[in-house]
């Protein structure tokens, strides 16, 4: 009897779409035992709709079929299983939250069966089961990550620091896909190469005039923010108070705001205001970079050497 500890992920950082993800310190937990039949039980949850974690029963649901899918390419039979979930990440926002169970299930199964594994195999089956690398690649390995063929993972100060913004209501990546354009223009292209260019280099000299210039998109965003009511009203307040930018995470509706460490207190304060005086329904959580990923712990909730 073990746990999985997955951290939540801001995938596309921008206008990194599809290629740029971070993980953050917020997480889900899976704990896993083998049984006489399959069960799966949610201790708590950021949402109240699990069914993005779930599907209709546990043997349809993506925790069961990643692990299926492990035990497949190790060419052994999968044994029943009896999980509980604590999901601190919100479901169906853009933080994530699948890609969780997927990393989750890889990471037990592996587990089960001894490490036959390694993690860059892991890897390789998260991305074919997600679809795109850019929530699961920081899930499991942690960090930023630019993937390309390969994970690139970039550094990140510890004097920057992210708020998570989750209204209550879901975006889903099915809707957001469909309103951006089928096509794009010459112009929009180079746009995004040039900012994804200088996210590239803003994270690697560290550089926070550069973050600042890097954070514009032209590929998503303007469609997307479209969907996310409140995200005018937060991009104005945020940047006239001096954070580095504001961007959608993932397909949203969270929207992730990059800031200077030494505002921490006053902008916590100016959003939590805000949020009150609108009436917004929404959570608000203050984060950091996660560094770990995806992390095996003990019964007692310690690392597993």
């Amino acid at each position: 009897m073990f746990t999985v500890r997955v951290p939540a992920t801001i995938a596309n950082m921008g206008p990194g779409f599809d290629s740029f993800g971070m993980a953050v310190t917020l997480y889900n937990r899976f704990h896993f035992k083998e049984a006489e039949q399959d069960a799966l039980r949610f201790a708590k949850s950021g949402s109240a709709d699990t069914s993005v974690l779930t599907g209709e029963a546990p043997g349809a649901n993506i925790l069961f079929r990643a692990m299926e899918h492990l035990y497949q390419q190790a060419g052994r039979q999968r044994p029943c299983f009896d999980m509980t979930v604590e999901a601190d990440i919100p479901v169906a926002r853009g933080l994530g939250s699948s890609s969780t169970a997927i990393v989750a299930g890889l990471v037990a199964a592996n587990q089960f069966l001894g490490e036959p594994f390694q993690t860059n195999q892991l890897l390789d089956m998260a991305i074919r089961m997600e679809g795109h690398p850019d929530n699961v690649a920081p899930a499991l390995l942690g960090g930023v990550v630019l993937y390309d063929t390969a994970p690139y993972i970039m550094p990140w100060p510890m004097e920057w620091r992210v708020m998570v913004l989750s209204p209550s209501y879901t975006v889903m990546t099915e809707e957001a896909r469909r309103i951006l354009p089928k096509t794009v223009s010459l112009e929009d292209s180079i746009f995004n190469l040039r900012k994804a260019s200088v996210l590239t280099y803003a994270l690697l000299r560290e550089d926070p005039d550069a973050l600042r210039a890097s954070l514009q998109d032209r590929l998503h965003q303007p469609y997307r923010r479209q969907l996310i009511r409140e995200y005018d009203a937060i991009e104005k307040l945020v940047m006239d108070d001096g954070a580095f930018g504001m961007i959608i995470s993932g397909s949203g509706s969270t929207m992730a705001v990059f800031y200077p460490t030494v505002l921490h207190a006053f902008l916590l304060e100016k959003l939590e205001t805000l949020i009150r005086q609108e009436g917004w329904d929404m959570v608000l959580n203050d984060v950091t970079v996660d560094t770990d990923g995806a992390q095996l712990l003990d019964i007692a909730g310690a690392l597993r050497e």
